[in-house]
């Protein structure tokens, strides 16, 4: 799978509460073969991962990823692809100009959970988007991607997020490319 473009993902913190972002290490599959992971893809843990070198010994740190599909629930913790940190890319490590950059195949990366509690702030880039943006202002997922939609889900328990604001990004002196900041929020349906 080739690496989506103007895709990149930050959690934007504005209290610094403990515990805000919950980084985990792991590498991103496609059934069970590894394969490069986007910036900001959402995906969900599908299990540990063997200790390199063991057979049989699950390292309790490291998990495989798979994409979050429109299926998943907010009960099931979903995860970013997050990328704003040191990148290596074909073995060699680099630390400029690495917005947007993904995971290679077989490379392990940081994924942070998402907090869908109605307050927390995400980034995503435009090419997170599965579709034009428009007038649509709430975002389901949909193949680890935002979908954008007209309303709020009605099921109960959906993940989904929120419109917050546009820009684009800037990187050292120049803009590169467009943004949405996103609330993250779950659906709640009262009971009788």
């Amino acid at each position: 799978m080739a690496f989506v473009a103007n895709t990149a993902f930050e959690a934007r913190i504005t209290n610094n509460e403990f515990n805000d972002l919950v980084n985990i290490a792991g590498k991103y599959f496609v059934s069970t073969t590894p394969t490069d992971c986007s910036a900001g893809l959402l995906v969900v843990s599908n299990g540990l991962l063997d200790c390199e070198g063991f057979t049989g010994v699950k390292n309790e740190n490291t998990h495989s990823f798979v994409l979050a599909e429109s299926t998943t629930t907010a009960s099931t913790p979903i995860y970013a692809c997050n990328t704003y940190d040191t990148k290596k890319i074909d073995g060699y490590y680099i630390g400029t100009e690495t917005l947007g950059l993904g995971v290679g195949a077989g490379e392990y990366g940081n994924f942070t959970e998402i907090n869908f509690d109605g307050k927390s702030v995400y980034r995503f880039g435009e090419g997170n988007l599965d579709a034009a943006l428009s007038t649509n202002t709430y975002f389901t997922i949909d193949d680890g991607m935002l979908h954008p939609q007209a309303a709020a889900p009605t099921t109960a328990n959906t993940p989904y997020f929120v419109l917050r604001g546009t820009g684009n990004f800037v990187q050292g002196t120049s803009e590169t490319f467009g943004y949405v900041d996103v609330v993250a929020c779950k659906t709640v349906v009262a009971t009788a």
